[in-house]
Order: C-alpha cells, then sequence, then structure tokens
C-alpha cells in the first residue's frame, strides 16, 4: 500500500502531551488529528490518545486508547425525567453493524435497577434474526425471585446426562402429557431390555430428539 501524503504535517505539544496534525499512525493509516500523550505510563507499552482516522481501512473512524481505565461518568440530571422514568442518560447507536463488548482476561458486568434485552429482528429461515443466544463453557446460573418463561410455539429442555425438576412444593403439569421411558443402555443388545421401547425405537427416539433441539435452539 502506498504511504500517504502528510506534506503537511503539524504538532503542537510540550514534554508530556500534545496535538498531532495529519500523520501515519504504526498501521499504515492516515490520522487527521491525534490528541496523546508524549510518554506511556511507567511499565505499560500502550499510549493513551485519541486518533481520527482520515485514510485507511478505518477511515472515519475514531479511535481511542489506554494502558488503565477508561471511564465515562454521564447522568447527574438525566432529560426526559419523570415520576416513573429515569430518563436518557446515555446513548450509543450503531447505525449499522455490530456492537462488541470484549474482555478476554476479564468479567463483563451490567448493573442497574432493570436489565433489558430486546431483539426485534425477523426470526423467519430466510433472516434468522430475532434471537438471544446465550453460549457458555462452564455454567449458565439464574437466582431470582420468580422465573417466567413463556414460548408461542415450543420450549426444549435437554441434557446429555440427567433433568432435575424439584420442588419443596408442588408441581404442576398441565396439557396432555405424554412420558416416553427410555431403554437401558446396557442391555441394549439384550432382547429384553428395561424400558417401554426396543433398543431400535431408543434409537429413532434419539434422532428425533436431537432434531427438535437443534430447531429449537
Amino acid at each position: 500500500m502506498a504511504k500517504y501524503n502528510t506534506f503537511n504535517h503539524l504538532e503542537v505539544n510540550n514534554t508530556e502531551g500534545g496535538l498531532f496534525l495529519t500523520y501515519t499512525n504504526k498501521n499504515g493509516a492516515k490520522v487527521a488529528a491525534g490528541l496523546r500523550r508524549i510518554f506511556p505510563s511507567y511499565g505499560t507499552k500502550t499510549a493513551q490518545c485519541i486518533e481520527l482516522i482520515e485514510a485507511g481501512p478505518l477511515e472515519g473512524s475514531v479511535i481511542a486508547q489506554t494502558p488503565k481505565s477508561f471511564v465515562i461518568s454521564c447522568g447527574e440530571i438525566a432529560p426526559g425525567t419523570t415520576s416513573n422514568q429515569n430518563g436518557i442518560a446515555g446513548i450509543w447507536h450503531s447505525a449499522n453493524g455490530d456492537l462488541i463488548l470484549s474482555a478476554p482476561r476479564g468479567s463483563v458486568r451490567i448493573v442497574a435497577q432493570n436489565i433489558e434485552l430486546i431483539s426485534h429482528g425477523d426470526p423467519s429461515e430466510e433472516s434468522d434474526q430475532g434471537h438471544v443466544s446465550m453460549y457458555a463453557a462452564g455454567d449458565i446460573r439464574s437466582k431470582s425471585d420468580n422465573i417466567k418463561m413463556m414460548a408461542t410455539k415450543d420450549v426444549a429442555l435437554g441434557a446429555e446426562k440427567e433433568i432435575l425438576l424439584t420442588t419443596t412444593n408442588q408441581v404442576t403439569i398441565q396439557g396432555e402429557v405424554k412420558v416416553d421411558e427410555g431403554h437401558d443402555p446396557a442391555t441394549i443388545f439384550s432382547s429384553f431390555g428395561s424400558g417401554s421401547k426396543t433398543p431400535f425405537q431408543w434409537v429413532e427416539f434419539i434422532q428425533k430428539f436431537t432434531k427438535s433441539i437443534k430447531s429449537a435452539v
């Protein structure tokens, strides 16, 4: 890639920080303006800077970096506050594209009086949008006063080992109930196995069950 023209480069700085105009950064992008600290913090390699990218793969972007905390405080007097609404203190709007919060060596915490996850895409097969997905290498833990879940179509629960439903009071199941008791894997090669299914019926059941779980997820 050809180098960008930076003939009108200009700097206004002292020994601690400065304003730099028209230069190329270490990634080869042309920067229209950059505000930066001259030397990084002691023991760090990352610079403290804000760059307005003029040309390159990230043209039109604003890049900010710091070796320590990046803090934004707002909302002391949030506009639009009423007796039952707290007003709008901040908006991060992406007209197109994804927003990514990444903490590969830490945790992402969202703390608020109420938390809403709203997905309004079209869930049809063509668009395959409108989903809320969770993937965890470990547990998915939830603890609350009440858990209320409702689906307009199906609810599927699947586990390779065990599904446990327990309560200290009462379990209520409404609607038509069908119980399919599985075959004992230890007797899969036996003519007479425990359970209500033959080994071949059990294989067919597993195939159908796996397909239904995949379609539900």
